[in-house]
């Protein structure tokens, strides 16, 4: 698959990114404007907190999903019957967030949600206007910060039997509209050839960040900007006690967003929660 490593940077970055993300429904950026030790530190800081403090008083209750899921609590990925085996914190503007991770998270959020606008209005600007027909004004104006998911996930080393079919992350693809991954301090993210059905590693240099297409934006822009399966594979006997860190920001429109005759984004997300945490 032909995932383009896009350098931010450079003149012809728009082009680039919008190319691989039509061919691949992924880009990779480098050279952004987020430091590479900025995103390390928000992972160390964050494990610290799964590892060596009380994540079970921020138990995520009630509907909106918002606080930390347990391994035992995990989704569980449509179309699979083994939960995923990670444990996660979901944050949405106004969350209650550790005291000591709150000035490192809203920074994180903040500049993700900045690359997220950027990326969107790329896509828009090189790519013909009739795909997005649906729509009228420009495309970065359809986030909504206030349903924007940032997910800050670990997956704990593999050190005792794991329950038949169970992986990181089982095959899915994402609900939002785009989704701005900073690369994993570990390898294990896979992406489904369209034409093939092969899986293939997507390796992402160290403070990249990974963009890809989520169902919304599919289905806004009758396919048109496809939405690749993706994985989390468990990792190799040699990275099998190391843990997994990364923080996806999952980009949401405003509900009301009509993204087919089928759906409009509020109509679409809950039919997709239903699936996901039965």
């Amino acid at each position: 698959m032909d995932v383009k490593l896009v350098d931010f940077t450079l003149p012809e970055a728009p082009r680039f990114f919008t190319e691989s993300m039509l061919e691949s429904g992924f880009a990779v950026i480098t050279n952004h404007n987020i430091a590479r030790d900025e995103i390390s530190n928000f992972y160390q800081a964050w494990e610290h907190f799964f590892v060596h403090e009380k994540p079970e008083e921020f138990l995520a209750k009630g509907e909106d999903q918002a606080g930390y899921f347990s391994e035992e609590k995990a989704e569980t990925a449509k179309g699979n019957t083994a939960q995923d085996l990670k444990e996660y914190f979901q944050y949405w503007p106004g969350t209650k967030v550790p005291p000591h991770l709150t000035e490192i998270t809203l920074s994180f959020f903040k500049k993700m949600i900045d690359m997220g606008l950027i990326a969107m209005l790329w896509l828009q600007e090189n790519t013909d206007s009739s795909i997005w027909h649906r729509i009228d004004r420009p495309f970065p104006e359809y986030l909504s910060q206030e349903h924007t998911l940032l997910r800050v996930l670990r997956y704990p080393p593999m050190k005792g039997p794991i329950k038949a079919g169970a992986t990181r992350a089982a095959a899915h693809e994402d609900i939002n509209l785009i989704t701005m991954l900073p690369a994993a301090d570990e390898p294990g993210l896979e992406l489904k050839s369209k034409s093939t059905g092969e899986w293939f590693p997507l390796e992402a240099p160290a403070g990249s960040i990974v963009v890809n297409i989520g169902d919304m934006l599919q289905e806004l822009t009758d396919g048109l900007l496809p939405s690749t399966s993706h994985r989390v594979v468990n990792p190799k006997p040699e990275h099998i006690l190391n843990s997994r860190m990364t923080a996806p920001v999952f980009c949401h429109p405003h509900p009301e967003l009509v993204l087919s005759e089928r759906y409009s984004a509020k109509d679409y997300l809950s039919e997709r929660l239903k699936e996901i945490n039965r």
